[in-house]
Order: structure tokens, then sequence, then C-alpha cells
């Protein structure tokens, strides 16, 4: 543009000096020239609209399209338009997207590409440039806007026996011989019918069979809510792989969760770490079930982030709040010793089940919480079975 300004200039000179029509026209032509598309990009870039689309999570490896909607809105053709994307290179290598296009008018392109995450974590996506011009180059304009879109990827999940945990825990629904209700996922047979049992319970089939009226008969349990707590932060863990031993710890928390909504027993969490969706300490999950609750848990657990101080105890005494007795909490910790202890012990006094998962305990860590009746857990790196 300095360039055009300058010959404008020259040619202002000459044709004032020579009073010579012919650069009177040429300086006409060039100014006239710029106008045109100075006002050209101005609409343009006013017309010009853009938005990028993704799913909000996904699971490690798992490829995930990427979607840039750009839309020319105006009468004018955008002749040319540099499209210059940002991307963790975590997701992506290389990290940057670059495209060079046109738009015509009304025009609307959608440009694509895969992403795949191989470790949890929330990964923010963008900012997303565009850069354009006039169709002879003499001006150019950039336009941004600083919004990100994030991907969540969840954290991974392990069968318990690769973690060292025994396969049968005793979390959950837990067979009773107090009727407290009947379940009816566990049926144990038929027995004749009774005044006080309802019309839906009776088998017909059975019923044709034997010529008089059977009930199904089930097994009787006592639905008991989980909630998994899991410390995360640098002064809940110590020695020198303090950030493997809390992802372990993690990935525990996270294979606990998928297993227990498998068994359709309801879960929830609550944690020390730091959720950076919101800049703030991780809200708590209430205890529910279902697969949509368990994706809640595990956008949780994968968008989490260390927090520089933390006390678990703490949080967990009002996420605990509204559990019922006999609700069973599982711990997860790199503390250990008394004082974590002193700060369990009322929980199980409230009528609540513990069990507690220490990471890389010694013996005497896991004897201290056993001799109070609390049942306690090793998670070590290497995946050791833990002494039950």
């Amino acid at each position: 543009m300095n360039d055009l300004f300058w010959l404008i200039l020259v040619l202002f000179f000459v044709a004032a000096a020579l009073r010579s029509e012919l650069f009177f026209y040429l300086l006409y032509v060039v100014v006239g020239l710029q106008l045109l598309a100075r006002f050209w990009l101005r609409r343009g870039a006013r017309q010009l609209s853009w938005r990028r689309s993704l799913p909000p999570a996904a699971f490690p490896g798992e490829p995930t399209t990427v979607e840039i909607e750009l839309r020319n809105t105006g009468l004018l053709p955008v002749p040319w338009l540099t499209l210059t994307e940002s991307i963790p290179p975590a997701l992506r290598n290389p990290s940057t997207v670059r495209e060079v296009l046109s738009l015509g008018a009304n025009e609307r392109r959608v440009l694509s590409y895969v992403v795949a995450g191989q470790r949890r974590g929330y990964y923010r996506i963008g900012p997303l440039t565009l850069a354009t011009g006039d169709v002879l180059g003499l001006d150019e304009r950039t336009l941004a806007r600083p919004e990100n879109d994030a991907l969540t990827i969840y954290p991974a999940t392990l069968p318990l026996a690769e973690l060292g945990l025994p396969a049968a825990l005793p979390y959950g629904t837990l067979a009773t011989n107090q009727r407290l209700f009947s379940d009816p996922a566990r049926p144990v047979g038929v027995r004749p019918y009774q005044a006080a049992d309802g019309v839906r319970r009776i088998d017909w089939k059975t019923t044709a069979h034997a010529g008089s009226p059977q009930v199904r008969r089930y097994q009787p349990a006592i639905a008991l809510e989980t909630l998994i707590a899991l410390a995360f932060s640098r002064g809940e863990y110590g020695g020198r792989f303090a950030y493997d031993t809390m992802e372990r710890a993690l990935v525990a928390a996270a294979s606990l969760a998928a297993h227990l909504a498998a068994r359709r027993q309801p879960v929830g969490l609550c944690t020390s770490g730091r959720d950076p969706a919101i800049g703030a300490a991780a809200l708590n999950v209430p205890v529910g079930h279902g697969r949509a609750h368990l994706m809640t848990i595990m956008g949780t657990l994968g968008r989490l982030e260390m927090a520089a101080e933390g006390d678990l105890p703490a949080t967990l005494g009002a996420a605990a709040a509204h559990l019922g007795w006999g609700s069973t909490v599982i711990v997860i910790t790199g503390q250990r010793g008394p004082e974590l202890l002193a700060k369990l012990l009322p929980l199980q006094r409230r009528g609540l089940s513990l069990a507690l998962i220490l990471a890389e305990p010694t013996p005497a860590d896991l004897g201290l919480p056993r001799e109070y009746g609390i049942t306690t857990y090793g998670l070590w790196r290497d995946g050791r079975p833990s002494a039950w």
C-alpha cells in the first residue's frame, strides 16, 4: 500500500507539472482501483462467517473429525482466503492446518481434518485465523476470533486384575437375607401365589404348567451406592514418580467406575483435582447410574489436572453427606498414616463402608487401616497384585 501511495503521489506531481491528460487519466485509474479494492475487501470481510464443529469428547485413539464451515453471505466473491488452524501437538502432527481457497457469491464450503489423542486430557483447538485480500493484491486483512473449542479425551480403563485389584470387590449391590427389596435381574425360581403378591409377578407359563398361580422369586438385595474419591493434588502424592503414580490412580478410578456401571450399580465421583474447563476445583459428580452418567464421570476424569494443593478428606466430607447408610466410599490416594485414618474414621462411624486404595504403599501402610476394619488395597505402577 505504501508503494501505491508513492505511485499516486508521483503521478500527481508529474500530471500537474506537465499538464498531461494521460498522466491525469492514469492517476484517476490508480486511485479508482485503490478505492475499489478497499471497498471490495471491507464488504467481503464483513460478509464472511465461519464456525467450527466437533464432538465434545472422544476415547483414546479414536479418530475425531473436526469440521470448519466457511460461508460468504455477500454478492461479491472472496478472491482468496488463507485459513490457519492451531491444534495441540498431542492431537495431530503437524500441529497446524493451513488451507488456501476462494469463495464465490453466497457460497458455502466445509473443510475437515481428523485428530486423535492417545493420552487423556483437555485440549483446546484453535484459534482459527483467516487472511484475505483483494484480487489485485493491494490490501490484506486478517480475521481472527479468540474463541477456542475444546476436546476431552477420556481416560483409559483397564481390567481390575491389571491394576492389581481383586475382581470380586465388596462394592455395589450385596446379597442379604433381609428382604429390603427384590432384584428383578436376579431370579431364583417360583413359588405359589399369595394375596399380597402383585399380578405383575405372576409367571404365566409356570402357572399354566402347574395348574395353580405361581409367582417369580427374586434374590433379595441391598442396592448400595458407591462414591469414588480420588486424590489428585501434588501434596497428596510423594516420590520421584508422582505424576505416573497419579495417572495410574486416575486410571484406577475410571476402571472402577466402568466396572460398577457395567454391573448397573450407582456410582459417583469426588476429587481434589482441578478442572480446566471451569478454571477451578473439579465439581463433584453425584451418585447415579446409566451410561450417560458414566460418561459424565469419564469426562471429569479426562479433563482433570493436578492441583497445587488439595484436601481430599474435606472434599469427601461434603460429597458423602447425602449417602445412605451402608453405602461404600472408595478412597484412592497417595496419602497414608494416622492423619489420613483420623479423617476417614468419622465416615465409618456414620455407617459408611470404607475401601482404601493406597498408591505405592508399604506393608505398614496397608496394615494400619485394616486394624480398624477398613478394606485396604495397594496400587503399584507395575501392577503387582495386592495382598488382600
